[in-house]
């Protein structure tokens, strides 16, 4: 198989599901996918690697059939990683102009940007983005691309997201040890809501919460820009165990049923819904063991509600109420369980949807859900990091990272797609 050129691979580590993306830009500039790859998680609970060579293998599994599925061999990728070592801050950095005579270069803005990522974080945690908000030229001037204009002082707001230095390594660790190289690291909250969310949603403010498996993500947008990424430590996979306790069941029959059956709001199941036939028991004991559908949602909304109350603690401790107040969006394999947007909705008292894959082609089979986000979005990610790299109008290129170490993110000045990469310290 050839070796992919024009088309990028990224892996979303899932504790569920890992999947692998291969593909590309068409010339409308929609992602072409030419290859997925999917095989159940091993070897990682909660976003963290827990088992290396568990993981390795799950990790291989999947890139195995994203070659088959691509028809190229895969040499290095990118990787979305999640967990509750996540958190963000936001920060402002200012640089005096050279001279009052000449534009604002893409120069200026790299080191309006370095000014604003020297922050100081823990010794066990590292630097995954640096990402820069909108400009402030003599602080008046709002702007998101300010190059061309002049000033004397240049400011940028920073978001800036950290990550556990051992979870990034680890997660790198089993990429490599599955055959393939790293070539990017981002935080799956972040890559995952920027495709999952739409212009006007990013204006007007918008949270969007991912519910996965080992965690739930919260993402918020404000006039424009993002403005906060935090994860907890409760997921889809606390449902599947509460249903396992509820039902007498095994967690594989809990996790059958909370995908085929799994409804958050007891009041939408029909009075006449059919008993759920539990999988797994001896036929030897009697009857089979049924269960009602409402029971089972009511275990659902119980934890769920729970989750929904922790984010509005959150949301409260972090004051994102007015990107609350623009809407909500829901990603993850928990935005598939029947009635979730109007759960939150009314709980929030803010509208609410659940997201899709956006505009693909190609092998979309797979991915038209919202437990794709990961990877979608982290190839979407990577395709824009590689047009941030060539050089622009003037000629000057982008600052690249150097070396031959991980990137995570690289100093951009193109706040409309809001990237900024420079290597992990």
């Amino acid at each position: 198989m050839p070796p992919t050129s024009s088309a990028s691979v990224a892996i979303d580590l899932g504790s569920s599901v890992i999947t692998t993306v291969v593909g590309g830009r068409n010339e409308h500039n929609q992602l072409h996918i030419l290859g997925v790859g999917q095989s159940p998680s091993g070897g990682i609970e909660a976003g963290q690697i827990s088992h290396v060579s568990r993981a390795a293998a799950a990790i291989r599994q999947s890139l195995d059939q994203a070659e088959a599925s691509s028809a190229r061999q895969i040499l290095s990728v990118g990787v979305a990683v999640s967990g509750a070592h996540l958190t963000s801050m936001n920060n402002r950095g200012a640089v005096a102009l050279p001279s009052f005579g000449e534009p604002i270069r893409d120069s200026d803005l790299i080191r309006a940007i370095d000014s604003g990522r020297a922050v100081t974080i823990n010794t066990t945690s590292t630097l995954l983005h640096a990402i820069p908000r909108y400009y402030v030229v003599d602080s008046e001037r709002r702007s998101f691309d300010p190059r061309g204009q002049h000033g004397q002082r240049l400011d940028v707001s920073m978001h800036l997201v950290t990550a556990s230095q051992s979870a990034i390594q680890n997660a790198a660790h089993c990429v490599q040890n599955a055959g393939v190289d790293v070539e990017l690291i981002a935080a799956k909250p972040v890559v995952g809501a920027e495709r999952a969310v739409r212009g006007e949603e990013k204006e007007f403010g918008a949270l969007v919460i991912g519910l996965d498996s080992g965690t739930t993500t919260l993402t918020a947008f404000e006039d424009g820009a993002i403005s906060h990424t935090s994860a907890i430590q409760i997921g889809t996979a606390h449902v599947a165990r509460d249903l396992s306790i509820g039902l007498h069941c095994s967690n594989d029959e809990a996790l059958r049923i909370m995908h085929l059956y799994g409804q958050a709001i007891p009041q939408l199941v029909p009075n006449d819904a059919a008993d759920i036939e539990l999988r797994g028991f001896s036929p030897g004991a009697g009857e089979a063991q049924t269960v009602a559908p409402s029971f089972v949602a009511e275990i659902i909304n119980a934890r769920v509600t729970e989750i929904i109350s922790m984010l509005s603690n959150r949301i409260t401790e972090h004051q994102l109420q007015s990107a609350a107040a623009g809407g909500i969006v829901l990603t993850g394999s928990g935005a598939m369980l029947g009635g979730i947007d109007l759960l939150f909705g009314k709980a929030l008292e803010t509208p609410a949807r659940v997201a899709d894959g956006g505009d693909l082609i190609g092998l979309t089979d797979k991915l038209n859900r919202p437990d794709a986000l990961g990877a979608v979005g982290m190839l979407d990610w990577m395709l824009d990091s590689s047009d941030i790299m060539q050089p622009n109008d003037g000629g000057a290129p982008r600052r690249a990272a150097g070396g031959g170490s991980m990137l995570a993110s690289l100093a951009s000045g193109v706040a409309s797609i809001a990237r900024a990469f420079s290597p992990n310290s």
